[in-house]
């Protein structure tokens, strides 16, 4: 007998005719691990208690009113039960995290190498979940706005509500666009360093001279008395704090200025917003050969939109997809609440996950974050490879198993992650999917990634740049009032995941080793950016470009949200008259824009 049916025979009509009753008492059989007798003796003793107490008439039906009382009087009764319980334990046991008997087992048996972390599923003689779950638990499985849809982009587009086509054929294909291959890090030599950062400025002067082939670039250092065209990196001397306009430098190449550093003077510009690391094409002269004073700040030129053969998109949209629309699932970590490492706003993502059935499903680190406290304190009963393989493979493997050959899964790694051992800008996938106890079929992405998805090209940055940019950059009256979609196109302007020069040395997730820079580099201008950020969720479109910021899936003791993409096709008669109008003799015809950002629609969720 299932545990509805188990309900409705102890309820009664109390629940019989009334779904949402029904199903909040389900709800609550899953959060206390309870059973429905239990259950219908505290609903007893509550609505005893309070239809006596009322001075009004009240025939203790379960109303929305007495439902609620009832959750929050069942919580206040289980809480005051775990608080007791906690401070059994803590009479009888000492100070230190491991010392119970069966801890001090736990940390002898993981104690080393961590190749012995994937036993941990099978060896483990604590079942967490047969732990009282915490307040802050409690506070998320109450919580009254999940599965809410904060946010909507290009809501025109319809959501796809049938389950995806059975068959192989079905699959989406994924490629990456550029590979990372595991490093040495920290094994940087500073010539090599300089040259790097000399290399990305004659870059960007290449390809303004493309562009504009009359450019002449001079060095900024020198004394002139005529305006002058100059490139190079923007720069602070300030010491300490946010640069600002006053501490403004800029940094030549070993090419275009001897690696000279000049101060700028931006009095006369009255819109510019930069930020350190930013490459620039400025006009303006420098009178006395100490300070550039800027006339001019120059738009770069635009990277190439991606496109495809319309055979190509055909065969991707109409045969293997069947005009179906992709969609596409994605998530940043944390996955669990700040006070225990029982990942329920994962397990929350899992059964919007079993309801939805996307067919692509992108998730983000950090899995096992090192700034968890329980993580930084030690307090733990498992190796953090084993809380991976428990809370977060077990689950979607399962998914798999119930639904095979639908959903493909991608796993972008974090800086944060325990459970990888590159702590620097780029960081190659995860070297151990077995180890892991990964579905067969899991995609381990670098970090950042980029990737294509049938015809489609994503760009994705777990690191935090959005924080990075919004923290240092210096503006006046910009062109872009939106803040969030000025921070995002310099992503695409500057045709790199990373831009921010030089990092903060606090911050975990500023790290960059710039032997690998090139790898941070856009191949191509992407269709889809997607950037998890603390910073408030959003979808835009920024110059023909959708940027996504999912948020993360658990804020301390709370949810946070995720994201819904649904990518419908392009219109099926102008791709079949775009292949009619094919000729190999005429590259127009063979390459079309793939124009996603009028196709696809993104809704931020609240988990």
């Amino acid at each position: 007998m299932n545990q509805e049916q188990a309900l409705i025979d102890v309820f009664g009509n109390a629940l019989a005719t009334n779904p949402s009753a029904l199903r909040e008492c389900l709800h609550l059989l899953r959060i206390y691990r309870i059973e429905p007798e239990t259950l219908y003796s505290k609903w007893e003793a509550y609505i005893m208690n309070s239809t006596t107490s009322s001075r009004d008439e009240d025939d203790g039906s379960m109303t929305a009113v007495h439902l609620e009382g009832f959750k929050n009087s069942l919580r206040r009764t289980l809480e005051l039960k775990a608080q007791q319980g906690l401070q059994k334990q803590a009479q009888s046991t000492s100070g230190s995290s491991f010392a119970t008997p069966k801890r001090a087992q736990l940390k002898s048996r993981f104690q080393g190498s961590t190749s012995q972390a994937p036993r941990a599923i099978h060896d483990m003689d604590i079942d967490l979940h047969d732990q009282l779950p915490s307040p802050s638990s409690k506070q998320f499985a109450l919580r009254k706005n999940m599965s809410e849809t904060e946010e909507t982009l290009n809501s025109h587009l319809k959501l796809r509500t049938e389950p995806p086509r059975a068959g192989s054929d079905y699959r989406s294909t994924i490629n990456l666009v550029a590979a990372v291959k595991p490093y040495r890090y920290m094994f940087e030599k500073i010539t090599d360093k300089g040259e790097a950062l000399d290399d990305r400025i004659d870059a960007f002067a290449e390809i303004y001279r493309k562009s504009y082939p009359d450019t002449e670039f001079r060095n900024p250092a020198y004394p002139s008395q005529s305006v002058v065209t100059v490139v190079g990196r923007i720069c602070s001397d300030a010491n300490e704090g946010k640069a600002n306009e006053q501490s403004l430098l800029l940094e030549t190449s070993r090419s275009f200025g001897s690696g000279a550093r000049v101060k700028l003077d931006v009095m006369e510009v009255s819109s510019y917003n930069f930020f350190p690391g930013q490459i620039v094409v400025l006009s303006g002269l420098n009178s006395h050969g100490s300070v550039f004073a800027v006339t001019r700040v120059h738009e770069l030129p635009a990277i190439s939109m991606a496109g495809a053969s319309p055979a190509d998109l055909e065969d991707f949209q109409y045969r293997k997809m069947a005009g179906q629309p992709i969609k596409m699932i994605v998530a940043a970590g944390p996955y669990t609440l700040s006070d225990n490492l029982l990942f329920e706003p994962f397990a929350a993502l899992m059964e919007n996950i079993n309801a939805e059935r996307p067919d692509v499903l992108l998730l983000m680190g950090p899995f096992v974050s090192s700034t968890h406290p329980m993580i930084i304190s030690g307090d733990i009963d498992m190796m953090p490879e084993a809380y991976f393989a428990k809370y977060i493979a077990a689950p979607l493997a399962k998914h798999q198993e119930r639904y095979p050959k639908e959903m493909q899964i991608l796993l972008v790694p974090s800086l944060q992650d325990v459970i990888h051992e590159t702590l620097v800008l780029p960081q190659p996938g995860f070297e151990h999917p077995r180890a892991l106890a990964l579905p067969a079929g899991s995609f381990c992405l670098p970090n950042p990634a980029q990737f294509t998805i049938n015809e489609m090209v994503f760009a994705v940055n777990t690191a935090d740049i959005l924080m990075h940019l919004n923290g240092d950059e210096i503006a006046r009256n910009p062109v872009r009032s939106d803040r969030m979609s000025r921070l995002s196109k310099y992503i695409v302007d500057q045709r790199n995941l990373h831009p921010v020069y030089p990092g903060l040395a606090s911050d975990p997730d500023s790290g960059v080793d710039s032997n690998q820079f090139d790898l941070l580099d856009l191949r191509v201008c992407p269709d889809v950016v997607i950037l998890p950020s603390k910073l408030k969720h959003f979808a835009k479109i920024v110059d023909n470009v959708i940027v996504v910021n999912p948020n993360q899936l658990s804020k301390m003791q709370s949810g946070g949200t995720f994201a819904k993409l649904t990518i419908h096709p392009m219109a099926e008669g102008a791709l079949s008259d775009a292949v009619m109008m094919m000729d190999e003799d005429d590259e127009q015809t063979m390459s079309t824009y793939h124009r996603v950002y009028e196709r696809c629609r993104v809704d931020l969720i609240r988990v």
